[in-house]
């Protein structure tokens, strides 16, 4: 569990410093608006991600040095399998409201995940897929005045 503690740490804190430093800063354009530039809550929030990274990392690597007994890591197949669907999921919803929208991607998405995690109930799956993103898109539409895709 420590060595993928470390793994983990390291690997984050280095994708968490290449958003830092060139994805953000390359893939963000200048404000035309006034308050906060573009790019600061994305580095804001990458900040975080490095700095808690690092800390995973730092902490795997006393329990390392300190020389106890190495815990297997608990990832089983089954986990595996429900992490790359559950990927899959949301690599297939962000494309259907790419090419489909909001209004139609939105609930599609959330009730995949409702229904891949076990719920059953038809009501309560129509209620909390349809329900969140009509509330979003009036909110958006009417009071922030912004278009969603």
């Amino acid at each position: 569990m420590e060595k993928a503690d470390l793994v983990g740490g390291v690997m984050l804190a280095l994708v968490g410093l290449l958003l830092i430093f060139v994805i953000i800063p390359l893939d963000t354009e200048e404000g035309m608006y006034f308050g906060l530039p573009p790019t600061f809550f994305p580095t804001l929030l990458s900040i975080g991600l490095t700095l808690l990274a690092a800390a995973l990392a730092l902490k795997a690597w006393n329990r390392i040095r300190a020389g106890g007994a190495l815990q297997p890591a608990p990832l089983r197949l089954r986990n595996l399998a429900m992490f790359l669907i559950s990927a899959a999921l949301v690599v297939s919803g962000a494309v259907i409201i790419d090419f489909f929208g909001m209004i139609a991607g939105g609930p599609l998405l959330i009730a995949a995940f409702m229904l891949f995690l076990g719920e059953r109930s038809v009501i309560r799956v129509l209620a909390t897929s349809t329900l969140p993103v009509a509330a979003v898109y009036l909110l958006a539409t009417y009071v922030l005045r912004a278009p969603l895709p």
